[in-house]
Formats: structure tokens, C-alpha cells, sequence
């Protein structure tokens, strides 16, 4: 939520705390279908206008409220995570990458005081970037003018929206072809794998997902 307010300005988030702290505490959870304000006190949290109103509320109906809202968050949980499964195995995709394709990176930015720039505020992925090859479980991408060797948890395919455009003279595709000789002289074939992903059943039972060669 912060690094959604902030965007690119990282100087004053700071000052706004208090608004960031009360939208969370007030929020209805997904899971639990309660805020998180509800659930620690017993109660609905006051707010500037339930002090217009004067409502009020004694020490006995919050004990005796307290626990029949855990339970109904509880009984939420297990209902939101069936409803989850049931919708996570269904849009579930074998994800396929080859050569050419190309993928987001993933970004670790480091905060730095001098420049104003707070780590967790930056974006979480990069790119996209052209990918050149595939070695097991690694990708070769071009970046900044040279090979870079990741793993492929570090990447995930990029789906360009219609407002996205690449043009033929773009630093991905014309850096590609620079290289595309060399690199086509050293491939017999373009690599290819397939990732099964863990259902969420499989997931629970700690099983682990396969890549295999296409």
C-alpha cells in the first residue's frame, strides 16, 4: 500500500503513518471477513465519527462479543481457503519459456539515503528482456549489453498489455541481433522446457514440482 502511495517519491512517506495505519486496521480482511481492529479489541473501532454519535459499548458485551467473532473468523478461514483451492487449481497453467521469449526480472534494490530511495518502495520486477538460451533450471538474457546467466525463479514471462509496444529498433530486439550469430552458431536447436506447477493440495502435502525437457 505505502509503495503504491509513494511511487517515485520516497521523501516524506513517512508523515502519513498514521492514515496508512488506521486503512489497515480498519480493512476488512479477505480471509476472515473481519478487520483487524475488530478482532483485537471485541468491537468496531472508534472512529472520529462514532465519537459524533456517542456510541458506547461496556466491559461485559466485548468479552462476551470477542468470542463469537473468532469463531465466525475462523469458520471464514476454512470456507476462503476451499474457495481458493478450488479457483487456484483451476487457473492453473504449465508455463512454458523457450528462446526468444521474453521475461521480467526480478529486482533487488538496495536502499540509499543520498539518493531518497527506499528499497521496498521500487519495483519488484525489470525488463522485459529477450531470453537467449536455457540450461536446466537457468536462463541466458541479454542486460545491459552482455550475458547474464539467472535462475528461473528469478523471472517470470512477460505478457505485454496493448498499450505496450516493442519496435523493431528497440534496445532488445537490436541488441539481440547483434549477438544472434554468434550465439545461433553455438545452439544446434532452441531449448525449451515445461514447468508443472504444484497444486494447492500438493503444495499442502509438501510435494515438490518437476521441470522437464520439451
Amino acid at each position: 500500500m505505502i509503495a503504491s502511495f509513494v511511487e517515485e517519491n520516497h521523501e516524506n512517506w513517512d508523515q502519513f503513518l498514521h492514515e496508512f495505519a488506521f486503512a489497515l486496521r480498519t480493512a476488512v480482511n479477505e480471509t476472515t471477513n473481519k478487520t483487524p481492529a475488530e478482532l483485537f479489541l471485541g468491537r468496531k473501532i472508534i472512529t472520529p465519527f462514532s465519537k459524533l454519535i456517542n456510541v458506547k459499548e461496556d466491559a461485559k458485551y466485548v468479552g462476551n462479543n470477542i468470542e463469537k467473532l473468532f469463531d465466525e473468523a475462523r469458520r471464514n478461514m476454512q470456507k476462503q481457503h476451499r474457495s481458493w483451492e478450488k479457483h487456484y487449481n483451476l487457473r492453473r497453467r504449465d508455463v512454458h519459456i523457450k528462446v526468444n521469449d521474453l521475461v521480467l526480472l526480478q529486482t533487488h534494490f538496495l536502499s540509499a539515503a543520498g539518493r531518497k530511495q527506499v528499497g521496498k518502495f521500487m519495483p519488484k520486477f525489470e525488463g522485459p528482456y529477450k531470453v537467449l538460451e536455457i540450461k536446466g533450471n537457468n536462463l541466458v538474457i541479454w542486460k545491459n549489453g552482455r550475458n547474464i546467466t539467472v535462475n528461473i525463479d528469478q523471472v517470470r514471462v512477460y505478457r505485454p498489455r496493448q498499450s505496450d509496444t516493442i519496435s523493431s529498433d528497440s534496445p532488445i530486439e537490436t541488441l539481440y541481433d547483434e549477438q544472434e550469430v554468434s550465439h545461433g552458431s553455438n545452439r544446434s536447436h532452441q531449448g525449451q522446457f515445461k514447468e508443472h506447477r504444484k497444486t494447492s493440495s500438493q503444495e499442502s502435502e509438501g510435494s515438490s514440482g518437476t521441470i522437464t525437457w520439451c
